[in-house]
């Protein structure tokens, strides 16, 4: 049936929360323990996600929770996705990148573009075909391409030409049609949504063909990875990753997330012919490259952001990186 990535899920639950949501059902209804988006290479089956919207929307009695999920989408729900959109140049470009990568987070449907005459048409094809059970994700995809398509032009008066969706008219069918700016017509015969041609050819603001690149072949790599049983190295780099902010992760720390003690965690990474340290030292370097390239921290801040406490440390692990040092690579902090 396909599942979807912790962080993806996790945007959804917090909806669920912020809507007046007891946080108990959900967590039991997770079924993983009192945390369970603590790991973040945990993936959920789909069928977790449809189940929490529709027990939400019963206990809140709010038939809207979808749709605002989609407006609570942000960047980060989508990791190396979300800036790789910001980074396209057109939006064109953003609906394909996003397109080709989306399994990475979600694996309940799937997206395309097209282009007839005027009109550009994204058509969202859900797997499971029961346009009423999947109402609450339909809506929180349509509403994310809304929100996202006005964040990455800025243009956020911008009209949506049109949106068709298979499930019946709901009882809010007023703020679906507030928030997509347009008629809306129920019951159609696909979940589709109509833009102006010009409107995803037109120049993004924040486009970074740089940064891009960089950061589709980390993309392509977690695609092959996805498509692999889960190594204990791939679950230990998705962690660390995730901990690199806070400063240097440690073992212990990283193996009690994944449910090992520390001796374990040491030795299937040695039979996986890895050392803890080594992976700390690549995730540090693949984060230190999209920071170089995104162009908007210090040298001190890319410091801290990849986890060290000490510029000095951060210096002599950049040289042995790339033969230089950071001001001559950055420019001045």
């Amino acid at each position: 049936m396909g599942d979807v990535s912790s962080r993806y899920l996790k945007s959804y639950f917090d909806t669920c929360l912020s809507k007046g949501c007891p946080q108990g059902p959900l967590i039991e209804l997770l079924g993983v323990g009192p945390k369970p988006f603590e790991n973040p290479a945990r993936r959920f089956d789909n069928a977790v996600v449809i189940e929490m919207m529709h027990k939400a929307e019963a206990l809140t009695n709010d038939t809207t929770i979808g749709l605002s999920a989609g407006r609570d989408f942000r960047p980060s729900t989508f990791l190396d996705i979300g800036l790789a959109l910001i980074s396209s140049a057109t939006l064109k470009e953003a609906l394909t990148v996003n397109e080709k990568y989306q399994a990475l987070t979600q694996q309940l449907g799937k997206t395309h573009l097209s282009i007839k005459s005027d009109q550009a048409l994204i058509t969202w094809r859900p797997y499971i075909d029961d346009p009423e059970r999947m109402r609450p994700v339909t809506e929180a995809v349509f509403a994310g391409y809304a929100v996202f398509g006005r964040w990455l032009t800025w243009l956020y008066d911008k009209e949506i030409a049109g949106m068709q969706c298979r499930h019946k008219r709901p009882a809010h069918a007023a703020e679906c049609e507030n928030l997509f700016a347009c008629k809306v017509e129920f019951g159609a015969r696909l979940d589709q949504m109509e833009l102006d041609v010009a409107l995803v050819n037109m120049p993004l603001p924040n486009a970074n063909k740089e940064l891009l690149d960089v950061l589709c072949k980390r993309l392509d790599r977690q695609l092959t990875e996805l498509n692999m049983p889960m190594t204990t190295e791939t679950e230990t780099y998705h962690c660390v990753q995730a901990m690199l902010s806070d400063g240097t992760p440690s073992i212990a720390r990283v193996a009690k997330v994944l449910g090992f003690s520390e001796r374990t965690l040491r030795r299937r990474l040695s039979a996986d012919g890895v050392s803890f340290r080594a992976i700390v030292e690549s995730a540090r370097k693949e984060a230190c490259e999209v920071y170089i390239r995104e162009r908007k921290k210090s040298i001190a801040e890319i410091a801290q952001a990849v986890g060290y406490s000490e510029q000095s440390a951060f210096t002599r692990a950049f040289r042995g990186w790339y033969g230089a040092s950071p001001t001559e690579i950055i420019g001045d902090a």
